[in-house]
């Protein structure tokens, strides 16, 4: 058997016609700057090609020429690929009990030895459907299994100060039938319809909610009712996306069903328990609580096998840091690492060897101590008999590492090339890697020159936060600073910011509140108490779910640059000439292929229930037609501009002596670089984009309008993917904001980010039930000395 995985001549995308070994057996990572085709040759042509075998092998024809990108492989066997921006899209009612199929043993388990309430027996046995959502017989018949309804906010229409004709203007004009019932209603009440509501009398008021009987009025119910449950309908299907609902700033707030007081069950499930527990206060229950429920269970669960299998799984999830997790927890809630940490379970409990396994960035989402952990799992994993290759950036992950891939030296167009393979220590010798002297000590990540102190005046006070674990915890947020949110997994971090401190300034800020995600509901607490928001202009939220919605989305459609390159491209002399618009110059418009509708791929069945992408024979790939791709502009077509990388787009649109010079599209393209993004073409895929280059992409186009000072941007691990020189990039983008008079809030591992941070508040001390409480804050140099503080050792490592 070859000890070598050996792959010559790689040349995909950026890769320069290199050469790499890579040792069977053993841990591998492979590293580099952002951009520099780390993903390119561990998932585009190590995985694609031991995909393309398998297929092969199995008989079924693999149509993609994928053997075109390398000369040579050798010493391939079976590969799994755990890919961020794959897992990322996922079934929005799949959760981590149905994904891991944990969810049906504990169907099974109710269904066999559950305890039934008299009330609700109907003498029918149970069955492992009663207790699935998804299922018709399972399913609650009023919310049809989602646990919750949508109520539209009636203030949100009937507001005191609004005028009565404004309510109904948007609606009647597309709902004529009403127009005589509300102007009959009007002329009985002697209502002046320029008046605002505020003046109505209380009856008259209840009838204009209401509905109205009196003589002469068309229709016993009212307008206002009808147009209810027209915008709820709008709501639940578009969102704030719809015309009317975004035209009439209508909210809506998503409520338990009070026919299964939330849980998406039917009235049998909800009356069965084992243990004096439903199945719903199972799958709410953190893992490590309901592994420990489950392994007192014997008394009451008489299969040892069902309980051992649960149990097992349970604890494999524990071991690689998913403690904090419920089985209720919706998967696209989850982040990029806690996917493949869940996907990483499911491998250790297949117990395969002689298997590749290779993984992007595992560490994400972890803290310095869970990372030890992780790492003596996947070398576990090695012991078997597999072969692990990992992309990472992680300093402590790759020092565990058998050895090391370096590839360079900078992104995009410069990099591809190997620039070492070969063991950590011999690495960081390596004087022409970008990695290694952040390694070796000669570089660090720490740019902070001098830390700001907090203005006692200028301070943000959350009090009361009791959400999921939050112990009733109340914090204040000093304003002006980088403030950065640390503490281990499920220690309460999200909760606290993302679903506590976001939703407030949403409804205190309104207008002035910028969030990407729309369909993101998020959920009031009434009793919390938020003080000080009179200092902020605006919050811009800024996180790692995907961006754009339609399959042409890209890049350059999302930050607003393409509608100025197609227009660029429509004043072009041949354009001009030719009587094309800027339409012609767009997929999902005129300038889209017939024949795969502007994707540039069809989809063919390959069997087993799988699908592969094959080129367009009708537009060789490149999505468009003909004549748009005879219009050039500054010799370059619309198809080969957006297969640019955004370092090569802003050079060539930032040439002021150029036709296709623009200070719009050069000024956000700079922007891209910034973050850390230039490797990145305009036109890719935004499937294709991890969580980490999402929300450096949000970010960037939110710093395009300069939004000037007094504006509190909160970010979610903002350096995810990012290299050791990316990060340092990106720090001091980010601390430049600050220095400009604003807030910056990080949810962050990182220890070297946390030490560019003026002012630290660490959750714990543990997950879970384990956390939700405050046990640290202040400056960095002050956690180094705080005895109860986890992260503060590790930052002490980092300015030593």
């Amino acid at each position: 058997m070859k000890a070598f995985i050996e792959i010559e001549g790689a040349r995909l995308h950026n890769l320069k016609d290199i050469d790499v070994r890579i040792p069977k057996n053993k841990l591998t990572v492979i590293t580099g700057v952002s951009g520099s085709g780390k993903s390119s040759l561990a998932f585009d042509t190590l995985y694609e090609e031991g995909k393309r075998r398998y297929l092969l092998f199995s008989g079924t024809q693999y149509m993609v020429d994928a053997v075109s990108s390398f000369d040579k492989i050798t010493g391939l066997s079976p590969a799994v690929a755990i890919e961020q921006r794959i897992v990322r899209q996922s079934n929005p009612r799949s959760t981590v009990g149905t994904r891991t199929k944990i969810g049906n043993l504990l169907a099974i388990m109710f269904a066999t030895y559950g305890k039934r309430d008299p009330a609700y027996n109907d003498g029918l046995p149970l069955s492992m459907e009663l207790f699935q959502r998804n299922s018709p017989k399972g399913m609650c018949v009023k919310c049809l299994g989602t646990g919750s309804h949508q109520m539209i906010q009636e203030e949100a229409i009937l507001n005191p100060e609004t005028q009565i004709k404004n309510v109904f203007d948007g609606f009647l004009i597309k709902h004529r039938f009403h127009r005589g019932n509300f102007k009959k209603f009007c002329e009985i009440n002697k209502i002046d319809i320029n008046d605002k509501i505020a003046f109505l009398p209380d009856d008259v008021f209840h009838s204009f909610k209401y509905g109205c009987r009196k003589s002469g009025f068309v229709g016993a119910v009212v307008v206002f009712t009808d147009m209810m449950k027209h915008m709820a309908s709008k709501v639940k299907r578009h969102g704030s996306k719809d015309k009317e609902v975004n035209l009439w700033g209508i909210h809506a707030d998503s409520i338990p069903c009070p026919k299964c007081k939330g849980t998406g069950l039917g009235l049998q499930a909800i009356h069965t328990t084992i243990g004096e527990k439903t199945i719903k206060e199972l799958e709410d229950m953190y893992i490590n609580e309901l592994l420990a429920f489950l392994q007192k269970q014997h008394a009451n669960v008489f299969s040892k096998n069902l309980l051992d299998e649960m149990v097992m799984k349970l604890q494999c999830m524990v071991d690689v840091g998913l403690h904090h997790l419920s089985l209720s927890r919706a998967v696209p809630t989850l982040s990029g690492g806690e996917i493949q940490r869940l996907f990483l379970a499911s491998f250790i409990i297949a117990d395969m060897d002689s298997i590749i396994f290779i993984f992007d960035e595992p560490t994400i989402g972890l803290h310095e101590v869970e990372k030890e952990m992780l790492i003596s799992i996947i070398q576990g994993l090695v012991e078997r008999g597999n072969t692990v290759v990992a992309v990472e950036h992680d300093h402590k992950f790759m020092q565990a590492a058998d050895y090391i891939v370096d590839l360079g030296p900078e992104a995009g167009v410069q990099g591809g090339e190997l620039i070492f393979q070969g063991s950590y220590l011999d690495f960081m010798a390596c004087e022409r890697s970008r990695t290694a002297p952040y390694l070796n000590g000669t570089r660090t990540l720490h740019v902070k020159t001098q830390y700001k102190l907090a203005d006692p005046s200028k301070l943000l006070r959350l009090e009361h936060a009791s959400l999921h674990n939050l112990q009733d915890v109340s914090v204040t947020l000093p304003l002006g600073l980088m403030v950065g949110i640390a503490g281990v997994s499920g220690s309460g971090k999200s909760s606290l910011i993302q679903h506590t401190l976001v939703p407030k300034l949403k409804q205190s800020l309104q207008s002035k509140f910028i969030y990407d995600n729309d369909d993101t509901e998020l959920l009031l607490q009434d009793e919390v108490t938020l003080l000080g928001i009179e200092q902020i202009k605006k919050c811009i939220v800024v996180d790692q779910k995907p961006i754009g919605r339609s399959k042409t989305s890209c890049p350059a459609t999302y930050t607003g640059i393409f509608d100025r390159i197609r227009t660029l491209f429509s004043k072009t002399p041949d354009a001009v000439e030719k009587g094309y618009t800027a339409g012609l110059f767009t997929v999902n418009s005129e300038g889209g292929c017939r024949g795969c509708k502007g994707e540039g791929f069809k989809n063919h069945y390959v069997g087993f229930g799988n699908f592969i992408e094959v080129e367009c024979d009708m537009c060789g790939a490149t999505g468009f037609v003909e004549e748009a791709l005879s219009v050039r502009l500054e010799g370059k077509n619309i198809k080969e501009i957006m297969m640019m990388s955004v370092a090569e787009a802003s050079i060539f649109f930032g040439n002021e002596q150029s036709m296709a010079y623009d200070k719009m599209i050069s000024a956000s393209l700079s922007t891209l670089e910034s973050v850390g993004m230039s490797y990145i073409t305009l036109g890719q895929k935004t499937p294709s984009i991890s969580g980490g280059e999402a929300q450096r992409i949000k970010l960037a186009k939110e710093l395009c309008r300069q939004s000037g000072k007094d504006n509190v941007y909160i970010l979610d691990e903002p350096t995810t993917g990012l290299s050791f020189s990316d990060t340092e990039r990106l720090m001091t983008l980010l601390q430049q904001l600050a220095d400009a008079g604003n807030t910056i809030i990080i949810t962050e591992h990182d220890p070297a980010v946390l030490a560019n941070c003026d002012y630290i508040i660490e959750m714990g001390p543990g997950g879970g039930s384990d956390g939700g409480a405050i046990i640290a804050e202040g400056m960095p140099l002050e956690l180094m000395s705080n005895s109860h503080s986890i992260i503060g050792k590790y930052i002490k490592q980092v300015l030593k």
